[in-house]
């Protein structure tokens, strides 16, 4: 079918365009910030929102990482996989990381309250959908065996 094809052509350069946004901000993060808290009069919060920025990047390049195995993995039509569930459980903590990470941000920042839930939220379903594939797993060996 030429949609999924086109789907997750398209999934593959959105997370690729994702990892630049991230490679431009792991490397530009003092500057991004100061501008931002001189945007948003903001200063005296700069450095602890470059650390908590960079904080926050090893799980980003993780989460890339991840989402390029699930979509190369889906590519070659490998779904039902124990390692696909793998990859969605990290991705899974990953998004918790950052939910536990911005909690702690919002302390000094309360904006960071929204980016912990969103986090948080992401986590949640991420871990539904790998629980999901899980037991799909687990349904498709107990049919292969009984064929």
């Amino acid at each position: 079918m030429i949609g999924k094809s086109n789907s997750l052509t398209l999934t593959i350069i959105f997370t690729a365009l994702f990892a630049g946004v991230l490679a431009v901000l792991t490397f530009a993060c003092p500057w991004i910030v100061k501008g931002l808290c001189v945007l948003f009069r903001r200063e005296y919060l700069e450095q602890f929102l470059i650390l908590v920025t960079y904080a926050a990047v090893p799980a980003g390049w993780g989460a890339i990482y991840c989402l390029f195995r699930l979509l190369f993995n889906v590519r070659k039509e490998i779904v039902f996989d124990a390692k696909n569930v793998t990859l969605l459980n990290i991705l899974s903590l990953l998004c918790i990381y950052v939910g536990l990470l911005s909690a702690t941000g919002a302390i000094k920042f309360v904006v960071f309250a929204l980016i912990s839930a969103a986090a948080f939220f992401a986590g949640l379903i991420v871990r539904v959908v790998s629980i999901i594939i899980a037991k799909a797993i687990e349904i498709k060996e107990e049919n292969d065996m009984t064929i």
